[in-house]
């Protein structure tokens, strides 16, 4: 999918796209350090993935028997996910992380959010983190990004374990939140 289109997204509904670009490269080796164990991670679940620049670098790196799972409310972006990756399940919404959870009878070891969370009212922020960390593993990794530091309170509610980093090399420069269930 095109920039343009990103941007087109964006002008439509700026509070469930977030941003007029796609994640940079920058960011997304920000988000998935290269200690990730992931030949142990048999679930794993993208929230608002947009036009899947992560869900490319997920394909690539997680292991062949993991399941990967998707969840994209906006129809163009869902629509385009489904065309490139057929076989992958894509939901239509986040708070539907339970209902996963719920049908495989299996928690997700990983949770990776492109979520504008600080666009979200105060309640829907609520429920989107309590509905993730239920939905993760009691070893389960949350991780984020974010273009503000204002919710790291929010975040920290939610998760004990909790460490931050920061890429300028994005537009616009992005927070990455990466959290854990439970405190290592």
């Amino acid at each position: 999918m095109m920039k343009v289109s990103f941007l087109g997204e964006f002008l439509s509904n700026a509070a469930q796209v977030g941003s007029v670009v796609p994640s940079s490269r920058f960011l997304t080796r920000k988000m998935f350090p290269p200690t990730i164990p992931w030949h142990k991670l048999e679930r794993i679940a993208e929230l608002g993935p947009g036009t899947g620049v992560f869900t490319r670098y997920l394909q690539t790196r997680r292991s062949g028997s993991s399941e990967l799972v998707l969840f994209e409310q906006n129809e163009t972006f869902r629509t385009e996910l489904m065309r490139q990756y057929p076989m992958i399940p894509i939901l239509d919404d986040a708070l539907r992380l339970g209902e996963a959870v719920e049908e495989s009878g299996r928690p997700f070891d990983l949770i990776v959010s492109g979520l504008p969370f600080a666009n979200f009212p105060d309640q829907l922020q609520e429920r989107l983190f309590r509905t993730i960390h239920d939905a993760l593993s009691n070893n389960g990794t949350f991780i984020a990004f974010q273009y503000t530091l204002l919710l790291r309170k929010s975040f920290q509610a939610h998760f004990p374990s909790m460490e931050t980093g920061y890429t300028w090399m994005n537009v616009p420069p992005a927070w990455v939140f990466k959290c854990k269930k439970r405190l290592s």
